[in-house]
């Protein structure tokens, strides 16, 4: 059986990105940067996620060498050739998986390098290494994972493109059901099985509201009325990679005091879809959007994020609405969402979110839903 190729990691990026940062080994202990520098299937939505609910017993844990080359080990029971990394070991429980890990290292020679570990590295993990490795420097090193993936490959664009179509086609579907009576355990259900029929793994998240419902906690029993907004936020996971789109529905005709600050919320993704490109920065790209917001006459507040998607449906955030404007730049090949948002006098939140593309002159629009509030009558 030959081993699968690389999704998205590269010897020579890793490489790159270790050498530029002081780091010798680099060690992956979360199910997405595992997932990312071995490919296995340790994600929480897989066809079947048996890694990911044994890995208090069998953890797969990854070292990548500033030559980037990689070490693994993984549950002994798992077949590892579905995995490109070749220098594997298996395991049997946690204390066999770090000193297995550990026996890695010190065969490469990096008894007293500096170590690259995760802030969520399980604590046991960490002692283990510190203990057997006491002249070793160790640093928090989630940033080189994110220079790794922020940049999708051709392959994770192409799984991040299904998945958003997926995630499109599932809000047609929801629309399609709206109806007096129908309730959000029905949309739940519609949403999820829509997914899966679709040909994703599963769901990533169905944030979806009836009213002013809780977008966040759906399944409450609440009912659709005549006069109700919508909001359906779909994430399915196919192969491993997230999508994020979001759009509304109204039963009847939508009131101007929720078409007019949803116009106004396109208007203001629009703007930054001009503004973005490898290079730009993101301070520059909200002033951009404000300027847009208020254009269009709106005096009220308008809540922006630009956020990048691939193994998490939020990577990482260029834009927020509770931190303000990262310092990183935009780059070439990132998957980024735009979502505006305005505070409704009832509560609710209106306005629109879809994925993007950085390309290398621009931005380009991967979700395809009309960007409206869809009306059934």
């Amino acid at each position: 059986m030959s081993r699968p190729k690389p999704i998205g990691f590269s010897k020579e990026k890793a490489s790159r990105v270790l050498e530029e940062n002081g780091v010798d080994v680099l060690i992956a202990s979360s199910p997405e940067n595992v997932f990312y520098t071995c490919g296995l299937a340790v994600r929480a939505v897989e066809n079947n996620p048996i890694l990911f609910a044994l890995a208090n017993q069998y953890p797969t844990i990854v070292a990548v060498y500033k030559d980037g080359s990689e070490s693994m080990v993984t549950w002994a029971l798992y077949n590892a050739t579905l995995s490109w990394v070749e220098e594997a070991q298996g395991i049997m429980n946690p204390e066999g998986a770090m000193d297995a890990i550990a026996s890695f290292i010190k065969k490469h020679g990096f008894e007293r390098g500096v170590m690259g570990i995760e802030s969520l590295m399980p604590y046991y993990q960490y002692e283990k290494l510190k203990k057997t490795f006491p002249d070793a420097q160790f640093r928090v090193s989630d940033d080189l994972f994110l220079d790794m993936r922020l940049s999708k490959s051709e392959e994770e664009i192409r799984r991040i493109k299904e998945s958003t179509r997926i995630a499109d086609r599932t809000i047609e579907v929801l629309v399609e059901n709206i109806a007096e009576g129908i309730s959000d355990f029905d949309f739940l259900k519609i949403a999820k099985k829509t997914i899966i029929d679709e040909g994703a793994a599963g769901a990533d998240h169905v944030t979806l509201s009836v009213g002013n419902s809780d977008p966040e906690a759906p399944g409450t029993g609440v009912k659709m009325k005549r006069g109700n907004i919508t909001r359906f936020d779909i994430g399915a996971i196919y192969r491993g990679y997230n999508s994020d789109v979001s759009r509304h529905g109204f039963l009847g005709e939508v009131p101007s005091d929720i078409q007019e600050p949803f116009d106004a919320a396109v208007e203001v993704q629009k703007a930054c879809v001009k503004a973005i490109k490898p290079g730009a920065h993101p301070k520059k790209v909200n002033q951009t959007a404000l300027e847009a917001w208020q254009a269009h006459g709106r005096k009220d507040p308008v809540f922006i994020t630009i956020h990048s998607v691939g193994l998490q449906t939020e990577e990482f955030h260029w834009l927020d609405v509770m931190k303000g404007a990262s310092d990183r730049k935009f780059v070439e090949n990132a998957v980024m969402d735009i979502e505006a948002w305005s505070l409704h006098s009832s509560g609710m939140l209106i306005g629109n979110e879809d994925t993007y593309l950085v390309t290398s002159s621009g931005c380009e629009r991967i979700s395809r839903l009309d960007m409206k509030i869809f009306t059934v009558q």
